[in-house]
């Protein structure tokens, strides 16, 4: 149900815009205050009706239903507060205006202040008849049991750093329970026998891991590269066959205009374009009606062709035509507890005496049902528990347990333990479809938008945002699905099976609301409370959302994103509808990642409380005028746009966290000094800086002193002066470099002591790399990540890098000095990447014991280098090296390749010889990967 959850949400949000806009409700501050007390009212009781029994369903139908009125008077606050900066706002143009009219003699008088008491008394009355509402609400609830309160797993979060946690930080390799099958189904679907269509089925109930095992297969390079065109899909529970040919198509062809194609054209499309190749596709999730459905689609071939289908539905396997099937069945009770083991973080041998321990194994056994999903759910939860036999017994004897009733879950049960703060962003996942990867970055700056983040005194934001994520991971009802060379996350999804369980519950309870063509759009249902976030999956033009529902909207999600389609100029109408004839809306977030050129109305900038603006591939041009209105705006993300410019009116966004750029420059009013700085920026990614900017902007830099991530590019335009001293034995030439307001950038930046990331690129006017000007980066104690692309005059000394630096990059540095000397002794360094003419010279040495945490090690078109040595003891946590287009690099050294951890080398463009005496040198552990780049 999860209504508390939401009602926590609405608190926090209300709390907050009270605190900042204090002004405006000075007239109704007692009457707002006797809401927040009702509210939280309204939390506990929804809180202790989440955990009744089955049987008390009067009490959370009542509770479901009181949501409604929630939402009413968040929204009749929120609507006051930027009614009344609208007001404000207008009484300021027009009072300069009457001004101006006045000096030309064109007016008489200039207009009092607006008189807002009406708007007062409209607000008072609806606050003091929700908290009459309350009181008739909390009267007609029956009373109930009392809530066992598990101890907060917060505190023990808290204690160790995410940064420091192995289990979200570090990807731990498991081996399957259903190895034998998943090694058949591999040899199968890889293959070269020219057979016809086979369709295999790997079926079982849900939570036993199907999915998860057939896209680690599908995943696998050896079984992508025997087919011509692949796809994989993981079906929704309410999808047609439309969807599903859609979700394919997408996949496979770049077919234009699919919208527009009835089923049966969309059958015959996808049957042509599959017939005559050698295809793999993959379905996780179908039921046998949907399957029957799409059959016609798929022309049988004698080419080795596959389609692989999950389903729990034992129907779908009996398919006459299915070649082969899978069942994963519910574990037993040994190899189920040998999943729990691997799944609880921080636990260590044997804690407990056999007795306990063979407790615990029936007790899981029984409560879980022998499926991997519930066990691991499990797990995860005694993982925020001390490894102490009183604090897991508790688990067991809370009323949920002990009863047995027929509708305990254990993954319910695992939703009711994670904290009210948890719940919300958890639910929040499922707007994303099925299987799809979320950007970790964008999740977080969604969270944080959309109020769901709850601050704490001493904790930056960000880090408590990081911090939901690495819960929810450990508690294993989210899994990081890609990570960064460096091993951190970069995105995660929620675990099939619970999006199908959890989806219909935030649908259900209004968090979100899904604008999805379906097959009857006639009995599709009206929103219970209303649309309080739209996510869009088709074409925002057929929505049937109110007028009155347009301007209560908070978020806008698109994900319609149509490859080389036309402009989506319908995002501007119904942007248009949001700010409707009030003039503002009530949206927060506009999030339109992906969307192919969408129409941004002028009136964008009333969107007075918008917090997150993302337009990252879009395609834009510019951006409206009025973006300067945005004054809550959080997130600005323009990257991958054609924007390279930004009004100087962006200064005035003072809750400005997180400004990602591609390449654009930022306006300089002319009295800099007069605007504020962007002192609350976390993320400044993607500017470009010329010589002309550089004088101007150095003093607005100076005071972003919060800046956590940082891209810059600079434009070199220095004066370079050549000076020759002869004497009577020697000549020497000095070239000096005058550069003065980009060293003014240089010192600011060694000043930005919380800096995580830095990328510094130095190009000239005609985009080659150029001159880098730098200074040493050891001030800068948190840098983990550092790009530098340009030309070096020399190399830096170790001790002049942050000592905590995991991950670096040097492009066409052209070093004539062998930098592996100094790197070597980093001792955080993960990741380095020597990429184009970083290093210009012949031979490159890794001293004894060097490098200790290096595990990835990158060479790209180091093409003077002829030869790499590694003394014993160097690197001997590498366990990928990539080597391109090095053409005169003969050989690699023996004691790289006995290193026990080196499982991975990948060979772009080497010589064939090269190649060759590798392979004959090699050892069994190690894995090479060739291929061949278009250059």
């Amino acid at each position: 149900m999860a209504v508390e959850a939401v009602v926590s949400v609405v608190i926090r949000k209300l709390t907050n815009l009270v605190a900042e806009e204090s002004e405006l409700f000075g007239k109704v501050k007692d009457v707002v205050d006797k809401v927040m007390v009702e509210l939280k009212e309204v939390q506990n009781i929804s809180n202790r009706a989440e955990h009744q029994e089955q049987g008390n369903k009067l009490i959370k139908d009542r509770v479901v239903q009181f949501l409604g009125k929630v939402y009413h008077v968040e929204d009749a606050i929120e609507s006051f507060a930027i009614a009344q900066t609208h007001l404000k706002r207008m009484s300021f143009l027009k009072k300069h205006i009457f001004v101006m009219a006045n000096e030309f003699k064109l007016c008489r008088e200039v207009p009092d202040k607006m008189d807002c008491s009406e708007e007062i008394r409209r607000l008072r009355s609806k606050l003091e008849g929700f908290i009459g509402d309350v009181q008739e609400w909390k009267n007609g609830i029956p009373s109930m049991a009392p809530v066992r309160h598990h101890s907060s797993s917060t505190t023990r979060r808290l204690e160790k750093s995410w940064k420091e946690s192995d289990a979200y930080y570090v990807p731990k390799k498991e081996e399957t329970i259903f190895k034998k099958d998943v090694e058949k189904l591999v040899r199968q679907l890889s293959s070269n026998r020219p057979l016809p269509l086979q369709i295999i089925c790997v079926y079982g109930e849900a939570g036993t891991g199907k999915a998860a095992h057939v896209k680690a297969i599908y995943n696998k390079l050896e079984v992508q590269k025997k087919f011509e065109c692949h796809a994989l899909v993981f079906v929704h529970t309410k999808w047609s066959v439309r969807n599903l040919l859609m979700a394919i198509l997408q996949q496979v062809t770049n077919l234009q205009g699919k919208e527009k194609l009835k089923d049966e054209d969309l059958i015959g499309r996808l049957h042509g374009f599959l017939k005559g190749r050698k295809y793999l596709i993959v379905i996780a999730d179908i039921k046998s009606d949907l399957f029957k459905k799409l059959r016609g689609a798929l022309p049988d071939t004698y080419n080795g062709s596959r389609v692989v289908i999950t389903t729990p539905d034992e129907e779908a396997s009996l398919f006459a035509d299915a070649s082969n099937r899978y069942h994963f069945k519910p574990l037993d009770v040994d190899d189920g507890w040998k999943i729990f083991v691997k799944k609880v973080r921080g636990l260590k041998g044997s804690p407990f005496s056999d007795d306990i321990m063979e407790n615990l194994k029936n007790k899981i056994a029984e409560s879980c049902k022998g499926t991997p999903l519930r066990i691991s759910m499990l797990a995860g939860l005694l993982s925020t528990r001390k490894v102490v036999y009183e604090e897991w017994s508790s688990v067991f004897e809370q009323h949920d347990f002990v009863t047995k009733s027929p509708s305990f879950d254990v993954i319910t049960f695992c939703y009711n333990d994670l904290s009210l703060y948890l719940r919300p962003c958890f639910l929040y996942l499922g707007l994303f479809r099925k299987g799809f990867e979320i950007p970790v970055r964008r999740l977080f700056r969604l969270w944080l938008a959309e109020g769901f983040v709850e601050s704490q005194e001493g904790i930056i934001l960000e880090d408590q945002v990081e911090g939901y994520l690495e819960e929810l991971v450990n508690r294993n009802m989210v899994e990081i699905s890609k990570r960064r060379s460096d091993e951190s996350p970069k995105k995660c999804r929620m675990i099939g099976a619970l999006h199908d369980i959890f989806l219909p519950k935030a649908v259900e309870i209004g968090l979100f609301h899904l604008h999805q063509r379906s097959d009857d759009n006639s009995n599709v249902a009206e929103p219970r409370f209303g649309v309080r976030r739209v996510v869009e999956y088709t074409n925002i033009k057929s929505s049937r959302i109110s007028v009155a529902g347009n301007q209560n909207l908070q978020s806008y999600i698109s994900f319609n994103g149509r490859k080389k389609d036309m402009p989506a100029e319908e995002v501007g109408t119904f942007l248009d509808k949001i700010i409707g004839s009030r003039g503002f809306g009530l949206l927060r977030v506009l999030d339109l990642e992906g969307v192919y050129r969408p129409r941004l109305p002028e009136s964008l900038g009333n969107l007075l409380h918008l917090r997150y603006l993302g337009l990252r591939w879009t395609f834009l041009d510019a951006l409206p005028s009025s973006l300067g209105g945005l004054l809550y705006l959080e997130t600005l993300d323009i990257k991958h746009t054609h924007i390279t410019t930004l009004p100087s009116s962006i200064w005035n966004m003072k809750h400005l966290r997180h400004l990602c750029l591609n390449g654009a420059r930022l306006g300089i009013p002319a009295q800099a000094t007069k605007y504020r700085a962007l002192n609350q920026l976390q993320t400044l990614w993607g500017l470009f800086v010329d010589e002309k900017i550089a004088k101007k902007i150095g003093l607005t830099l100076s005071r972003m002193t919060n800046l956590r991530k940082l891209d810059l590019t600079r434009q070199s335009s220095s004066t370079v002066i050549t000076t020759t001293v002869t004497t009577a034995t020697t000549t020497t030439t000095t070239t000096t470099s005058h550069s003065s307001s980009y060293e003014e950038i240089g010192s600011w930046i060694s000043k930005l002591t919380g800096l995580q990331s830095l990328r510094l690129r130095s190009k000239d006017k005609m985009g080659r790399p150029s001159e880098l000007i730098i200074k040493p980066f050891s001030s800068l104690t948190n840098l983990s990540q550092l790009y530098l692309l340009g030309h070096l005059h020399k190399s830096l000394a170790w001790y002049q890098f942050s000592p905590g630096l995991k991950v670096l990059t040097l492009s066409v540095s052209k070093l004539d000095e062998d930098p592996m000397q100094t790197l070597s002794q980093l001792p955080s360094l993960m990741v380095l990447r020597l990429l184009a003419a970083s290093f210009v010279g012949t031979e490159m040495h890794c001293p004894e014991n060097g490098f200790p945490a290096l595990q990835v090690l990158k060479l790209w078109k180091l093409e003077k280098l002829k030869i790499l040595t590694v003394h014993e003891g160097s690197m001997q946590n590498l366990h990928t090296l990539e080597i391109r287009c090095c053409i005169e690099l003969s050989e690699l050294p023996e004691t790289l390749l006995q290193i026990q951890s080196f499982d991975n080398l990948i060979l772009t463009n080497m010589p064939k010889s090269f190649v060759s005496a590798i392979r004959k040198k090699k050892k069994k552990h190690t894995k090479i990967v060739e291929s061949e780049l278009d250059l």
